[in-house]
C-alpha cells in the first residue's frame, strides 16, 4: 500500500513544483488530440469549451490537487482551441482553391515575409541548362492577389517561390509580382516516401511557384519594415562576408553555423554530417546561441557594463540573433531559456530548469501550435532534458553518505592543490573530455530512436566525433561572428577572423570525413515502427521517478534491448505471396527505377535515376527500399548510359550493400560525362561489375534478351532488356512474363523482335518512358502484354501516350499520374497490379 501512496505523493507535489511543465504537457496533449480528431472549427471549439467548463466546475468543487489538475486542463483546452483556430485559418486560405497537382502558369502578387534563402542551383550543372544561374533563391511570399483571366482577384495564403537566380538583395516586406509555374507541393507517390505536408504546414505554406530567372520577379513596392530589413541585411551581409573570407570549402558550413542558412551546404557534406551524428551543426540551436551569449557577455565585461546595461545588451543580442537566423524554434527555445536566466538574476530568484524549459515550450506552442509535431523541436528539447538529467549525480538515500561524499570531494580538491600545475591542468583537461564524452553519449543514446526513425541512420561514432568537434565549434562560431562584424567596419579587419574560422572549419571537416569513413561506424537502416519509438519514450519518461544507479543501469540495458528488437522489426522484409515475383515501378519523374523481389528473399534494382538529379541523390528510391525492409541488393542493373537511368547509384552504394552492378558490354566505358562519377563510386565501394549478353540467366526465371554484343547506334539501341518469367500452376494460366526494355530503340528494337515471343497476358515496361517517337505497335504486338507500365514524368501523362499504348488492348499505368505501380506475377499464373494512388500499400 505504501508503494502505491509514494508515487501519488510525488505526482501531487510535482503539480506545485513544476507548474509550467504540467501546463506544457497538457497543452501539447490537447494539440495532438485536436489534430487527430480533425472535427472542424466549430465542433472542436464546442468540445474544448465543454472540457473547459467541466474542468472549472471540478476545480471549484474539488480538493487542492483536483484544482491544480483543473487549472492545467483549462490551459490545455485553450491550447486545443488555439490549434483549431490556427488549423481552420490555414485551411481557409483561398489560394488553396487555385493550386492543383499539375503545374500551371500563374501571375501572383504578395509580400516577402522571411529573409530570402540562397542555395546552389541543383540544375546549374545539367547539360540542358548550361545558361542557368549557379544560384537558386527561395522566397516565402504572403499573397494578396492572383491573376485570373485579364484581371487580378484578391486571394490569401503563402507560397514558396523558387527562382533560378541570386535574389539575396530582396528584403522582407517587399511587395513583388511573380511570373512562374504554380502547383501544390508534391504528395507522396512512392512507398516509404515521407509526407512533407506537415513541414510546409508549420511554415504556413500552401504551394510552390517555379520561376526561371530574376526577370520573373518584379518589385512593386520596397519594404518599410525597418527591423525586418535590418536583420535580413545583416544575414545577407554575413552570408556574403563568410563566403568571401572563410574560403570556398569552409564558406558554406560557416554560413550554416553563423546565420543558419544551411542550404549552401552540399549534398555529400550533409550525408557525412548525418553519418557522424553531427547534423545538428547545420541547425542553429541552443549551443550556438550559448556561444554567442558568452561572446557578448565577454564584450560587456570588457566594456565594464553595469548589470542593468548588460541585462538589456544580452537580451538585445538574443532577439537580434533569433531574427537573423529566421526565428527557428530551437533558437527561440534557447532565447527563452537565456531570457529566463537573466530575469531570475534581475529579480534575484533561482530558476527551476524544467519549469524554464517548459516555459519555452509554451512560447513555441503559442507562436505556432504545429511546433508540437516538429522533429527538430523534439530533438532540441530531448537533448536539453537529457543534459539536465545527466548532469545530476544520482543521490543516495542516506544523508550521512551524502555528507561523507562531500567531505571526500573537499579532501580531493585540497590534495590536487598540492600537485604541480601540469598535473592539475592535465587532470582538468581529461575531466572535461570525460564530461563531454558522457554528455555526448547520453544525448546520442536518448536521441538515437528518434534519429533512426526519422533519418534511417544509426551512428556509432557520434560520441567521439562530437567530442572532437567541440573545440573547433567553440573557435569557428565566434570567429565567424567576428568576421561578419569586422567586415561591416572594414574588409581588411575581417581577414584574420575569417582565416581563423576557415582553419577551424577545415579541422572540423577533416574530423567529419575521417569519422564518416570509419568502417561500420554508421548504419543506414529501415526505420523502426512509430509505435515502437513511442513506447520507448513513454517508458523512459515514466522511469524518471525512479532515481538510483540501479535504475540508470536498467535504462541502459532496456535501451540496448529496444535497439535489438527495433532492428529486427525494421529489417524484417515485407511479406509477399509464396512463389511470386514482385516488381515495384517507382515514380521518379522522367527516369526509371524498378525494385525486383522474389519470394526467396533476393532483391534487385533495374535502373536507378531520374532527370535533374545532378547531385546523384537517391531519395525516393532509398525510402522505397527501406519500406520493404531491404538493406542488401543482390544486383543493380544499369540498362544503358543515359544519366536518368543511373545517376542515383552513388547515393545507393553509400546506403546499401550491393553485391554487383550488372551492365551491357562496355556500357561503363562510354564517354558520357556522368559515368565518371559512377565509375569512381563503384571503385570506392569495391563493387563487382558484371557485363552480360543476351541469353545469360541472372537467376531462375530471369534472363537477358538484349544485346548480344554492342551494336552500331545510340546507347538506347544497346539498352539491356531483362525478362522475368513465372510459370503458372495450371496449363490454362500458362507462363507470365515481365519485360523491362530500358530506352530500347532501333536498330535494337528489330533485334529484340526477332527473339522468341513471351506468352501473352504479361507485363511490359514501355520503352523510352512512353515516348511518342518509339515504334510502340510493333513492340506491343511482339510482347502482347495485358498491362503496360510507363515510368515517366509529366509528358508521359499526356492522353496520347495512353492511347498509343492501348492499341492492342493493354491496360496502361503511368507513374506520373498514379504514383508507384506494384506488379506481382503470382504462382497461380495471374498478374496482380496495384497503383499507389488507388491503395497505399
Amino acid at each position: 500500500m505504501r508503494r502505491m501512496i509514494v508515487p501519488y505523493r510525488n505526482v501531487r507535489s510535482s503539480l506545485h513544483r513544476f507548474p509550467l511543465l504540467w501546463a506544457a504537457s497538457f497543452c501539447a496533449s490537447a494539440v495532438v488530440i485536436d489534430s487527430l480528431l480533425m472535427t472542424g472549427l466549430w465542433v472542436s471549439m464546442t468540445c474544448w469549451s465543454i472540457v473547459l467548463v467541466a474542468a472549472a466546475v471540478a476545480g471549484f468543487l474539488g480538493s487542492p490537487t483536483v484544482r491544480a489538475v483543473a487549472v492545467f486542463s483549462i490551459v490545455g483546452s485553450l491550447a486545443g482551441m488555439w490549434h483549431a483556430v490556427a488549423d481552420h485559418t490555414y485551411r481557409s486560405k483561398s489560394i488553396a482553391s487555385f493550386l492543383t497537382d499539375a503545374p500551371e502558369p500563374s501571375m501572383l502578387r504578395g509580400r516577402i515575409v522571411r529573409p530570402v534563402s540562397i542555395r546552389r542551383n541543383p540544375m546549374a550543372d545539367s547539360p540542358g541548362r548550361r545558361d542557368a544561374s549557379p544560384w537558386q533563391s527561395q522566397i516565402d511570399v504572403e499573397l494578396d492577389s492572383i491573376r485570373v483571366g485579364m484581371s487580378y482577384q484578391p486571394t490569401d495564403g503563402r507560397v514558396l517561390v523558387f527562382v533560378d537566380d541570386h535574389l539575396g538583395h530582396r528584403r522582407p516586406g517587399d511587395r513583388i509580382e511573380v511570373y512562374g509555374i504554380a502547383s501544390r507541393f508534391k504528395r507522396p507517390t512512392n512507398p516509404g516516401e515521407p509526407d512533407m505536408s506537415g513541414f510546409y504546414r508549420r511554415r504556413g505554406l500552401h504551394g510552390r511557384v517555379d520561376v526561371r530567372d530574376a526577370t520573373g520577379i518584379v518589385v512593386l513596392q520596397e519594404s518599410n519594415k525597418w527591423f525586418a530589413r535590418m536583420t535580413a541585411s545583416i544575414a545577407s551581409h554575413g552570408r556574403d562576408a563568410l563566403m568571401r573570407h572563410a574560403g570556398e570549402e569552409s564558406g558554406p558550413l560557416a554560413v550554416a553555423l553563423v546565420v543558419g542558412q544551411r542550404e549552401f551546404v552540399d549534398h555529400d557534406t550533409r550525408d557525412a554530417l548525418l553519418e557522424t551524428g553531427t547534423a545538428h551543426l547545420l541547425s542553429v540551436s541552443g549551443l550556438h546561441l550559448a556561444i554567442i551569449v558568452l561572446l557578448a557577455s565577454g564584450m560587456a565585461t570588457m566594456l565594464q557594463m553595469g548589470f542593468k546595461t548588460k541585462f538589456f545588451w544580452l537580451l538585445a543580442v538574443c532577439v537580434l540573433y533569433v531574427a537573423i537566423t529566421g526565428n527557428r524554434p530551437p533558437v527561440m527555445r534557447a532565447a527563452v531559456l537565456v531570457a529566463a536566466v537573466l530575469l531570475s538574476m534581475w529579480v534575484k530568484r533561482p530558476t527551476q530548469p524544467l519549469n524554464t524549459l517548459a516555459g519555452a515550450a509554451l512560447v513555441l506552442i503559442i507562436a505556432n501550435p504545429e511546433n508540437v509535431f516538429s522533429v527538430g523541436v523534439h530533438l532540441s528539447f530531448l537533448a536539453v532534458v537529457t543534459l539536465m538529467l545527466c548532469g545530476q549525480r544520482p543521490k543516495t538515500k542516506s544523508r550521512a553518505v551524502e555528507q561523507t561524499l562531500k567531505v571526500e570531494e573537499r579532501f580531493d580538491a585540497l590534495a590536487d592543490g598540492t600537485r604541480s600545475a601540469f598535473w592539475r591542468y592535465g587532470k582538468w583537461t581529461l575531466s572535461r573530455l570525460g564530461q563531454m564524452a558522457w554528455f555526448s553519449g547520453c544525448v546520442s543514446m536518448v536521441s538515437l530512436p528518434l534519429v533512426w526513425q526519422q533519418f534511417h541512420l544509426i551512428s556509432w561514432v557520434s560520441v567521439a566525433t562530437n567530442v572532437l568537434l567541440t573545440p573547433g565549434l567553440f573557435v569557428a562560431l565566434p570567429a565567424g561572428v567576428l568576421t561578419v562584424i569586422a567586415s561591416m567596419v572594414g574588409e581588411p579587419l575581417a581577414v584574420m577572423p575569417g582565416w581563423v574560422c576557415d582553419l577551424s572549419l577545415r579541422y572540423m571537416r577533416w574530423v567529419i570525413e575521417a569519422a564518416s569513413a570509419v568502417p561500420q561506424g554508421h548504419a543506414w537502416l529501415p526505420s523502426p515502427p512509430t509505435w515502437w519509438v513511442i513506447i520507448l519514450y513513454v517508458a523512459l519518461a515514466s522511469s524518471l521517478a525512479w532515481k538510483s544507479i540501479t535504475a540508470t543501469r536498467l535504462r541502459i540495458l532496456g535501451m540496448f534491448g529496444w535497439i535489438l528488437v527495433g532492428w529486427w522489426l525494421a529489417t524484417t522484409p515485407t511479406p509477399q505471396p509464396a512463389g511470386s515475383v514482385e516488381a515495384t515501378f517507382l515514380d521518379v519523374g522522367h527516369g526509371t527505377s524498378v525494385i525486383l523481389r522474389t519470394d526467396d528473399g533476393r532483391n534487385w534494382l533495374y535502373d536507378c535515376g531520374h532527370m535533374g538529379n545532378e547531385t546523384n541523390g537517391c531519395r525516393d528510391i532509398d525510402t522505397a527500399l527501406w519500406s520493404l525492409g531491404i538493406t542488401h541488393l543482390d544486383g543493380v542493373f544499369l540498362s544503358h548510359a543515359d544519366s536518368d537511368h543511373y545517376n542515383a547509384l552513388p547515393g545507393l552504394l553509400r546506403r546499401f550493400s550491393v553485391a554487383e552492378v550488372i551492365t551491357p558490354q562496355k556500357m561503363l566505358d562510354q564517354p558520357e560525362i556522368g559515368l565518371q562519377v559512377i565509375r569512381q563510386s563503384i571503385q570506392r565501394h569495391a563493387v563487382f561489375v558484371r557485363q552480360v549478353v543476351a541469353g545469360q540467366e541472372i537467376a531462375q526465371g530471369m534472363q537477358v534478351l538484349h544485346p548480344s554484343q554492342r551494336i552500331p547506334g545510340s546507347d538506347n539501341a544497346n539498352s539491356l532488356v531483362l525478362q522475368i518469367d513465372r510459370e503458372g500452376t495450371s496449363a490454362d494460366t500458362g507462363r507470365k512474363s515481365l519485360t523491362l526494355p530500358g530506352d530500347l530503340e532501333p536498330p535494337g528494337t528489330e533485334i529484340l523482335l526477332n527473339q522468341p515471343r513471351p506468352d501473352p497476358g504479361g507485363v511490359l515496361m514501355a520503352p523510352h518512358h512512353g515516348s511518342l517517337t518509339m515504334d510502340a505497335e510493333s513492340v506491343l504486338r511482339w510482347s502482347r502484354p495485358r498491362h503496360v507500365v510507363v515510368s515517366g514524368g509529366r509528358r508521359a501523362g499526356r492522353p496520347e501516350v495512353a492511347q498509343m499504348l492501348m492499341t492492342t488492348g493493354s491496360e496502361v499505368h503511368v507513374t506520373a499520374t498514379v504514383g508507384a505501380v506494384r506488379v506481382r506475377l503470382l504462382q497461380s499464373g495471374e498478374v496482380e497490379v496495384t497503383r499507389w494512388r488507388d491503395a497505399n500499400w
